[in-house]
């Protein structure tokens, strides 16, 4: 309820503007249903645009958003609610199925809920709202499926993986990069349980197709990566240099807590998690080695610590850029609850009193609720009029007149 709240309270008004990209969608969705070709006359799995072609879920969502709430700001964001409030559980049954218990998850959703970075992404009408969910359901069904036993749930999360390349143009590394990830932690059992590999790999070599396609023989798919690719001028000491630093400045302390992105579409410019997090995320890593923790599980996490700036640091514009870099928040989430629940736990081993770990949960909580209405103050009241001009305002009223 209070991750609900926070995305949909005056989800019209703020963000202040329908920015261009969330417009796009859904006007092209709307002309490829209504009057089969999309704004520039062609019919195919993307969206014709005039910088590159745009991956179809999030515009279709939102104009199946637009059959009960009509035209108009709340039906163009109302899929980024609901994909943010899907978001939280995926984090909490992520979480739950690979350290198992229930503190760790509780809290790790219950930051998933509350964090500036995800609060602001699913409040927004863009392509990257769709993903974060997608991948996150893939990785849950392969690792539930493997763990249960069940085998066709194995299956599907390889389609799962497809389909997520369908919603944002940095999807496809991040999908591969997860499901190569599991593959290779999971060997021995793919090995053992070979069939359920190849009908995986079958299933996800045919959603992909196209994918595939489009890729090759969509000129405008490749042009916008080559201009803000970090080796666009070949792999040298210099490019080395700027993909180093591009990479490095997710994990620093400026764009996790302090200052964020420093485009303001992005975010409201304050840090992408809470600075009460931080004692938590490394009493997480500290936990993760010394918890007794399945190793696969911690392997697939120390994967996840190194490539979440990936994709933003491989491009060489907006850097830290903290839409490139979305898979970072579920797993400082992660972190976070992995930390809040083993010291809890710790506490209780130790204490044997119920009351010295019930006041540690309440202390993690209310500190991070008192974070929150910082944020809240800053993102709610000061954001919308100090953001107006990189919102671009004035398409709202455009977009009315169609």
């Amino acid at each position: 309820m209070l991750g609900f709240f926070l995305r949909a309270v005056n989800i019209s008004e703020n963000p202040p503007e329908l920015f261009s990209d969330e417009l796009i969608n859904f006007v092209s969705a709307r002309s490829v249903a209504e009057k089969g070709r999309d704004l520039h006359g062609n019919l195919a799995l993307y969206f014709s645009d005039r910088t590159e072609p745009r991956p179809p879920v999030y515009g279709y969502s939102a104009y199946v958003s637009s059959m009960i709430f009509g035209d108009g700001p709340i039906c163009i964001r109302a899929p980024a609610i609901f994909f943010g409030l899907v978001c939280i559980v995926l984090v909490y049954l992520v979480t739950r199925e690979l350290f198992g218990g229930e503190r760790a998850p509780l809290f790790a959703a219950f930051f998933m809920a509350v964090i500036p970075w995800s609060i602001h992404y699913s409040r927004v009408g863009w392509e990257p709202a769709a993903f974060l969910p997608l991948l996150l359901l893939a990785v849950y069904t392969m690792v539930y499926g493997i763990g249960r036993g069940k085998k066709w749930i194995t299956v599907l999360s390889f389609g799962m993986f497809s389909v997520t390349v369908y919603t944002y143009q940095a999807a496809p590394l991040y999908a591969f990069l997860f499901l190569a990830a599991l593959v290779i932690i999971y060997r021995r059992y793919f090995l053992r349980e070979w069939k359920v590999f190849a009908a995986g790999c079958f299933l996800a070599g045919i959603l992909v197709i196209p994918h595939i396609s489009t890729v090759l023989n969509e000129d405008m798919m490749h042009s916008r990566a080559e201009r803000i690719f970090t080796f666009s001028e070949g792999v040298t000491p210099e490019s080395i240099g700027t993909f180093f630093e591009n990479y490095v400045s997710h994990y620093k302390p400026s764009f996790l807590f302090e200052h964020g992105d420093s485009n303001l579409r992005h975010g409201a410019g304050t840090g992408t998690v809470y600075r009460v997090m931080l004692p938590l995320m490394l009493a997480g890593l500290v936990y993760l080695f010394k918890s007794g923790f399945d190793r696969k599980s911690v392997a697939f996490i120390l994967f996840w610590i190194a490539v979440f700036p990936l994709a933003a640091a491989l491009t060489n514009d907006g850097v830290p850029h903290a839409t490139r870099s979305l898979t970072g928040a579920p797993l400082l989430c992660i972190l976070g609850g992995l930390g809040a629940g083993g010291l809890v736990a710790t506490l209780a081993r130790r204490t044997g009193r119920p009351a010295y770990p019930t006041a540690l949960a309440a202390l993690i909580v209310v500190s991070s609720l008192a974070s929150l209405a910082l944020f809240a103050k800053r993102y709610y009241y000061e954001y919308p009029k100090q953001s107006c001009g990189a919102w671009e305002c004035g398409h709202r009223d455009i977009f009315a007149a169609l």
